[in-house]
């Protein structure tokens, strides 16, 4: 190991590209719960109320797909910020077994907390980069994510 002082890793993993992601998402997660904590907040339910606030009447399918996660977990996450009184259910006006969600006043309010919060955790990660080597550091992770896609895709067309 060279001077970098990163979390405890196998010999193997230190000079990963895959690993030194894992690690800069697992720091920043940390650092984003720590701070959501005192507002009674997960980063997960942040992460929903910051969609809501973007997205008003979105469904729990929407949200699977924008979150990533799957339908149980956005069942639990929509049943916890419907209980705190953060949002709302209302039947979808084409569908009424669907339910669209929207943020309550309270939602709002939290939302705003929260999004401010999550803000200057996110800018003080990037102080470290200029402004180019971050749309460096953005382009290429693009272009890795894209060529995975893209790569899985072409996988699963020839099974």
């Amino acid at each position: 190991m060279g001077s970098e002082v990163y979390p405890v890793c196998l010999p193997w993993e230190e000079e990963s590209t895959m690993y030194l992601i894992k690690c800069i998402f697992t720091t920043v997660r940390r650092e984003i719960e720590t701070a959501l904590r005192p507002l009674g907040l997960t980063s997960p339910q942040s992460q929903t109320l910051y969609i809501l606030a973007m997205s008003p009447g979105v469904t729990n399918t929407d949200l699977e797909k924008l979150l990533l996660v799957d339908k149980s977990s956005v069942t639990s996450l929509v049943n916890g910020i419907v209980k705190k009184n953060w949002a709302v259910r209302k039947s979808h006006p084409q569908d009424a077994r669907m339910k669209q969600i929207y943020l309550t006043e309270e939602g709002l309010k939290i939302h705003k907390v929260a999004e401010h919060t999550v803000e200057q955790i996110k800018s003080s990660v990037g102080e470290t980069l200029s402004v180019g080597e971050l749309e460096t550091l953005r382009g290429l992770l693009k272009k890795t994510l894209h060529n995975y896609h893209s790569a899985n895709a072409r996988v699963r067309t020839d099974i």
